[in-house]
């Protein structure tokens, strides 16, 4: 027969190799329940997300669409001297923006894109008119308005996705 303290010293020895017994079960069970909240609040705050052309995503101020991406060629700037960035590739990038506020501005520093390689450029072109077909931000009315914003792409890559801050990127399709 055992002694109390034998017992004691197999519980003990048992309790470590498997883990803890219930206090690691309830620890595990604590930090799954935790997980579970704070995932969809990093999913809600700033990660952006994954969009087509043609879904909008909400911006501070309202909501933003990107409605097209075209690749264009570099004559289409010829009105524009763009001597460092001769050879890149240009992307004309069409939104759709409507604001619920009294701000009904869009801050234009805050596009970005990703392509296959190399880096993407977003230039702020003030609206030069003539034959550019890619303005800023038009006139607003009743809080909506259409805007056109310029992503230079370094020769040999392809534009993949645009982002607007945090709101989201659109996958650049094939189509």
């Amino acid at each position: 027969m055992r002694s109390e303290s034998q017992t004691a010293t197999r519980r003990t020895s048992a309790h470590r190799r498997w883990g803890g017994g219930t206090t690691t079960l309830r620890r595990s069970i604590a930090s799954v329940a935790f997980a579970a909240p704070v995932a969809l609040l990093l999913a809600a705050c700033g990660v952006p997300a994954d969009l087509t052309v043609g879904e909008s995503a909400g911006i501070s101020g309202g909501s933003l669409t990107i409605t097209s991406i075209e690749e264009r060629p570099a004559s289409d700037l010829v009105d524009i001297e763009l001597d460092e960035l001769e050879g890149q590739t240009p992307y004309f990038v069409h939104y759709e923006v409507e604001f619920d506020g009294a701000d009904d501005s869009l801050d234009r520093s805050l596009w970005k894109g990703s392509a296959s390689s190399g880096e993407v450029t977003p230039l702020n072109i003030i609206d030069i008119g003539g034959n550019f077909d890619c303005n800023p931000t038009g006139d607003v009315t009743e809080g909506q308005a259409e805007g056109c914003q310029l992503l230079m792409v370094e020769s040999g890559a392809t534009l993949e996705s645009v982002g607007y801050g945090a709101a989201g990127r659109w996958t650049v399709s094939d189509s």
